[in-house]
C-alpha cells in the first residue's frame, strides 16, 4: 500500500487530474449526478472501484459526444484543446494510480474527485 493519503497528494496527482477532466466531460454529456453521488459515498474500495467502472463504461460514447458537439457548437472547452480523445480520455495507468490513492481511504478521494469534477468549469454548454 501507498503512503498515507493527503488532500493535497489527491490534488497534486495527474491521474485524478486527468479522471477528473473526464469526469467533467461525462458531466456534460450524461447529466448523470447519481454516479458522482454514488462515487462520494463508497462503503470500500471495491465500491469505489464499480462506480468507476460505470463511469468508464461509457467513455468512448461520452467522447464522441464532446468532439461532435464542440465541433457543432453545442459545447464549449475553454481552455484551447487539440485533440478531445487525448485531453479527456483516462486510460489504464491513470485509472491504476486513482485506485492505489483510493486504497487507504475511498470516501476521502472519491468525494474530492466528486466534488471537484462538479465543479470544474472547463467545459460547458454553450450559451445560444
Amino acid at each position: 500500500m501507498s503512503q498515507h493519503v493527503t488532500i493535497e497528494k489527491i490534488l497534486e496527482n495527474d491521474a485524478i487530474e486527468s479522471y477528473i477532466r473526464y469526469l467533467a466531460a461525462f458531466k456534460v454529456i450524461e447529466s448523470d449526478y447519481g454516479l458522482f453521488d454514488k462515487l462520494a459515498r463508497p462503503r470500500d474500495i471495491n465500491d469505489l472501484s464499480r462506480v468507476i467502472y460505470e463511469s468508464i463504461r461509457v467513455q468512448d460514447r461520452v467522447l464522441k459526444k464532446l468532439a461532435e458537439g464542440v465541433e457543432k457548437g453545442i459545447y464549449e472547452i475553454i481552455s484551447e484543446v487539440k485533440n478531445i480523445d487525448a485531453t479527456f480520455r483516462v486510460g489504464k495507468e491513470c485509472l491504476k494510480q486513482v485506485i492505489e490513492i483510493a486504497e487507504e481511504n475511498p470516501r476521502l478521494v472519491g468525494s474530492l474527485i466528486a466534488s471537484l469534477a462538479l465543479a470544474y468549469e472547463g467545459i460547458k454548454v454553450k450559451e445560444r
